[in-house]
């Protein structure tokens, strides 16, 4: 599967419905699933997110079956793709194929952020993934940068079966040794909370 740049899917109006919105205490972080959309002959699960001036950095990861598309909607983001540091702002589109590895767009020191992010194929995994992730979100904990910390996200992509590795370890050995591992810790600290 190669990722292009689908229509942007507020271009139509109305914009895809809001399933879930989830704003952090410290407001740093707002999660808002919307119902998938149907963009040049595919369903995408779309999401957006919002994060204070410097808050939204994520552990390099890639995605094995999913193409991913930013929309940069407000402000300036700085991103990791294929091992490069960028930065993109407002009206930039940020295509990331399926194998990449990458960063999310998260908020330069600059401002606020808002960007919108389709993932192809919408499966189910990625609808609960982004429910649990507002959640979290929502309850906490998080990191100094406004994201739950990475071994509860490993919990939820572990439960969820979301399609996302970590940059260097081999697959196999992600899903069957190191996810379950990293998990593990991820609902104790969870649960500490």
């Amino acid at each position: 599967m190669t990722a292009t740049a689908p229509p942007d899917p507020f271009a139509a109006d109305p914009a895809p419905p809001v399933v879930a919105r989830y704003r952090a205490a410290d407001r740093r972080a707002e999660l808002t699933l919307r119902a998938p959309v149907w963009l040049d002959g595919s369903w995408w699960t779309c999401l957006e997110r919002r994060f204070r001036s410097g808050a939204g950095f994520l552990a390099p990861h890639r995605h094995e079956a999913t193409d991913e598309v930013h929309f940069v909607r407000e402000g300036t983001v700085r991103y990791l793709h294929r091992h490069r540091l960028r930065k993109a702002t407002a009206g930039d589109v940020l295509v990331i194929p399926a194998g990449s590895v990458h960063t999310d767009p998260w908020a330069t020191r600059d401002g606020a952020v808002t960007v919108t992010t389709l993932l192809r194929p919408a499966a189910p995994e990625w609808l609960m993934f982004g429910l649990w992730l507002g959640r979290l979100t929502r309850e906490g904990p998080l990191t100094r940068r406004g994201q739950p910390p990475l071994p509860v996200v490993m919990d939820v992509v572990h439960q969820t079966g979301a399609d996302i590795l970590a940059a260097g370890l081999p697959t196999r050995l992600q899903r069957h040794l190191t996810t379950p591992m990293v998990a593990a810790v991820g609902r104790r600290v969870w649960s500490a909370t």
